[in-house]
């Protein structure tokens, strides 16, 4: 199974216009592609203009044959018009060497995910359901630690969430575009109920039962922390973001 992310920022007021376009033309266009078992549009719950298209794929190489058909660039230039033109500048010297501002346009940005581990249940059950949260954390492993960590994924985090009230599904994601970042992908029944977990210590458990396989200056700031020092932001922090599904469609085998 194999898990392809597209990250998009919405314009300002175009949410429910991309929600529309997802449903009757995005959709419906997955649900004919070789391999293509689950699509869903997905909303941040802290930065309501970032999105996420999430589909899971039988294979790598299906995934890799939609992006190469061309119907995933027709389907990006449908959306376009509703996507930020430009959200940042950067300063760079001109040929004339004096510093001028040049707007950075966003462009969706592509992660793909090779599922190392999963629940035994299936993607069906949030099928069109617009309740349904999904929460991603991203975290950093040590060299030579990736074995290890999948090994205490499936032996002890899995079965302790399925225990979770509320956790539907968790899956553990590589990145294709840097072996180093695991992503840990679980679907909620509620966003009370991510919510919940992650405030009851829990996770906070789950974190501390694997810092052996997790970078050495994320071990260095939680032992900072832990020693009631100052909190620091490092490149290599645990980075966790919470989700809304807004439209979503299971698809059979083609």
């Amino acid at each position: 199974m194999h898990m392809r992310m597209v990250h998009i920022k919405i314009k300002t007021g175009q949410i429910q216009t991309i929600e529309a376009l997802y449903r009757d033309r995005i959709i419906p266009a997955l649900g004919s592609v070789q391999g293509c078992r689950f699509a869903g549009l997905l909303q941040s719950a802290h930065h309501p203009e970032d999105c996420i298209s999430m589909t899971m794929w039988d294979s790598d190489q299906d995934a890799t044959n939609y992006q190469g058909s061309g119907l995933y660039a027709s389907l990006l230039e449908e959306a376009r018009p509703f996507l930020a033109d430009a959200t940042d500048t950067t300063v760079r010297l001109s040929e004339d060497l004096t510093l001028e501002y040049v707007e950075v346009p966003e462009e969706p940005v592509i992660h793909s995910h090779p599922v190392a581990a999963t629940t035994d249940t299936t993607v069906e059950s949030i099928e069109g359901r617009d309740d349904i949260w999904v929460r991603i954390v991203l975290l950093k492993i040590r060299p030579g630690k990736h074995e290890e960590f999948k090994r205490r994924y499936v032996e002890h985090v899995i079965p302790t969430l399925r225990q979770v009230r509320g956790c539907r599904h968790a899956y553990l994601t590589g990145q294709d575009d840097d072996p180093d970042i695991l992503a840990s992908v679980t679907t909620w029944d509620s966003r009370q109920d991510a919510e919940t977990y992650e405030q009851s210590g829990l996770y906070d458990q789950l974190i501390d039962s694997q810092k052996e396989f997790l970078s050495s200056l994320y071990e260095w700031k939680r032992h900072r922390e832990g020693r009631g020092r100052p909190g620091v932001a490092t490149s290599e922090d645990v980075v966790v973001e919470l989700y809304n599904i807004l439209e979503s469609k299971t698809f059979g085998t083609k």
